[in-house]
Formats: C-alpha cells, structure tokens, sequence
C-alpha cells in the first residue's frame, strides 16, 4: 500500500513509519521538519509542510491508497488538519483514513472523579479531538478513530485489546506506542472497524 502518515515525526508516528516501511509499503511522510526524522528509506517519500494546509496535504496524498494520522498538538490543530485532511482527500479520491486519538475524549466511560480532573488538565486538548473528530463522522470518508490508553514507550507487547462498548476508562490501563502503531497500520490495511471509533488498550 501506498500510506500517508501525519505526524510522522512524533513518538507514536515515527513508529508507523519505521513498521509500514518493515512490511513493505510505500510511505508518504507530511512534515513540518524533514531534519526530525530518522528514518531513510527508498520507499520513503517526504513531502514538507503543516497538516493544516490543504494544499500540503493534497500533494502528500498523490497517489496514496490510505491515511493514517498520529498528529498531536496545541490550540485547535487537530480540527484545523481534519478539515484540511477531508477537503484533500475528497479531492484525491483517497477514502480510507485512520486516525489516533485518546482515551480522554471518552467522557463517557471515565468515572466521575477521573472526569473532573482531565477536564481541568486537558480541557483544551479534549475540545480540539473532539471537534475534529466531529469533521470526520459527519464525512464520507471510510474513517477508525482509535482511543488510545496512556502511551508508554516500551517494547511492543504483541497484542491489542479491543474494548467492548461502554468499558470503563481509567489511568491504570496502557498501551505501548509500538503496539498502536502495529494495530493502526492492519486496520488501514484491513476491513475492520471502518466508520467506527474504537477504545484500544493493552
């Protein structure tokens, strides 16, 4: 496949790309900084520019057959990309995107106390997901938005729990950044959980 990856510069990004260029796909890399990354390969395209330029993304997107997206950021980045992501990719007629989220924005499966202390800490995080996230349900776009669990940095575990509806949420549960990498790059080459959004933990 030919697969883009947003945010590939960041922790959990970086690893999509090192892992989908290991099994033999082409990779599409949108960064603001092309020195960041570390990783070189013939099947490494970098296109350099913002997540919130359409016109960027629409270059990154030529000829791509998927989306996966692990951008993180501050003010209203992730509503600002998403809309730049649907309009390009509209016009790209790329259809299958997969984008990583957090376990935060499921409000609704968090205890009360766990709910009230996020929401001060991370309230204006928590209101950009969800905006953006609002951008992609309303699309035509065969879209997982995949709510991650804490991230931690260790190795790979090996497997990827996927939560029932209505599972609670709390800080006790992990996921290593290695294992959401490995489980977004099968779901954007799979037929699993399109036009979902799925709590994943490890």
């Amino acid at each position: 496949m030919n697969l883009v990856v947003l945010g590939a510069t960041g922790r959990t990004g970086r690893l999509v790309v090192e892992q989908a260029l290991a099994a033999g796909h082409t990779v599409t890399a949108l960064v603001r900084s092309p020195e960041k990354l570390t990783t070189s390969s013939p099947n490494l395209r970098v296109v350099t520019g913002e997540a919130t330029d359409r016109a960027a993304v629409s270059r990154a997107l030529e000829g791509a057959d998927a989306v996966i997206s692990a951008l993180g950021g501050n003010g209203s980045v992730i509503a600002d990309s998403t809309s730049a992501i649907v309009a390009a990719a509209r016009q790209a007629g790329v259809s299958r995107i997969v984008v990583l989220s957090s376990w935060l924005v499921e409000r609704d499966r968090m205890h009360g106390l766990t709910r009230a202390l996020t929401g001060l800490t991370m309230g204006t995080m928590i209101k950009d997901k969800n905006a953006g996230e609002q951008v992609l349900r309303q699309s035509d776009l065969d879209w997982t938005i995949a709510y991650a669990s804490p991230l931690s940095d260790g190795p790979a575990g090996g497997s990827v729990v996927v939560l029932p509806e209505g599972a609670r949420r709390n800080l006790s549960q992990k996921i290593s950044r290695a294992d959401v990498a490995a489980w977004m790059l099968q779901t954007a080459a799979g037929d699993e959980h399109r036009r979902r959004s799925v709590g994943i933990t490890g």
